[in-house]
């Protein structure tokens, strides 16, 4: 077994061990960090004294000696949440889609009872060039992205957000009802994306995928927008639909770790 595969296992089995410590509500035993992450006891034991000289961990002084982790970790988090800009991530991903999809393509994030777009890039006649609604806000009901960001709300936010009076009609196709935004949002939750079929704009379609944190939360969306002759139900299906799975999943993989979906 050569050097580097049993590095690359060490740091496996150290991650797991870390993970294991970070989702309990409190300090654990050796036997219990074992158990959870089913290595040897032994194992654990040099991995969390690796932990604790790098000062990422700590055992408990008396009788117990449980291990738990230090507040280090959240001063890395907090040094890579100053350098983070999900828009410099995404941006590449967003090109790539444009150009081959030939669709504009949208990166949106949650701003209050709307959605806020970050990055535009719009695919037209061989050319790639930023549009100028970056920053711009559109309606959430009526929106691919907004309906992913009101499919994890809970039921007192939705009913909040509809009494405020924020299912006001577009176009002859917008949804307007309380119960009928209900029933699209079990449907977004239940397959994984959303749509705008003529909602937003007469003569639009889009489709969207989530991007998600590591706790799984969709922090943005990722979109591919275009006109309903090109935009129809066969290629949206077999074509477009699982390439902005793809871009949004590779996103997400940057962001939290984790595949959207």
């Amino acid at each position: 077994m050569s050097k580097q595969l049993n590095a690359n296992q060490s740091i496996e089995k150290g991650i797991r061990i870390i993970e294991v410590l970070a989702h309990s509500a409190g300090p654990l035993r050796l036997s219990q960090v074992a158990a959870a992450v089913d290595m040897p006891a032994s194992t654990v034991l040099r991995m969390l004294t690796a932990l604790i000289g790098c000062g990422y961990a700590y055992q408990e002084e008396g009788e117990l000696k449980r291990y738990g982790l230090t507040m280090r970790f959240a001063y890395i988090g907090q040094m890579v949440a100053e350098h983070f800009s999900i828009r410099d991530i995404a941006h590449a991903h967003l090109v790539r889609l444009a150009q081959e999809t030939g669709e504009s393509c949208c990166l949106a994030v949650q701003d209050g009872e709307r959605v806020r777009y970050m990055d535009v890039v719009e695919a037209g006649q061989g050319l790639i060039a930023i549009r100028q609604r970056v920053g711009g806000t559109a309606m959430m009901h009526c929106t691919g992205s907004g309906k992913l960001f009101l499919s994890q709300c809970d039921e007192a936010a939705l009913e909040a957000f509809v009494r405020e009076g924020n299912l006001r009609p577009l176009t002859p196709r917008t949804i307007t009802q309380a119960d009928a935004l209900r029933g699209e949002l079990e449907r977004v939750r239940a397959q994984g994306y959303a749509t705008d079929d003529e909602e937003c704009e007469t003569g639009m379609r889009c489709l969207a995928a989530p991007i998600r944190d590591a706790g799984g939360r969709i922090v943005a969306v990722l979109s591919l927008s275009g006109p309903v002759s090109r935009m129809d139900g066969e290629r949206m299906e077999s074509a477009l639909l699982p390439a902005v799975q793809r871009a949004a999943e590779a996103i997400s993989e940057r962001v939290g770790g984790v595949q959207a979906g």
